[in-house]
């Protein structure tokens, strides 16, 4: 079981989604932990690993300094490792403005 972080207008296959990353269901202890030491609607969001989801552009925007907030926070090495690889999709999404979609597989 995986939550797939997609990138592109829609996360319909008639809209030619690009998954670029995946959160694991053995992720999920760390994203939980990740949501306790920041209030962030992005973690809390994507915390759920059963419920669609789609953030614009402009919510990316702020996902991304909260995620950079982290970032000087002292965490568990798999908590570090969870965070680049939020960091580096959230990231990439804004680098083609294109919204992000966390699609439950």
């Amino acid at each position: 079981m995986s939550y797939d972080l997609v990138i592109g207008i829609g996360n319909k296959v008639k809209n030619n989604p690009v998954v670029i990353g995946k959160i694991e269901y053995d992720e999920l202890p760390m994203v939980s932990s990740l949501v306790k030491r920041q209030d962030s609607f992005f973690l809390t969001r994507i915390s759920n690993l059963f419920e669609d989801e789609s953030f614009s552009v402009d919510e990316l925007r702020e996902a991304q300094s909260h995620l950079f907030e982290l970032m000087l926070t002292d965490l568990k090495p798999q908590e570090r490792q969870l965070l680049h690889k939020l960091i580096a999709v959230v990231a990439y999404a804004l680098s083609l403005q294109l919204p992000l979609h966390g699609v439950a597989d």
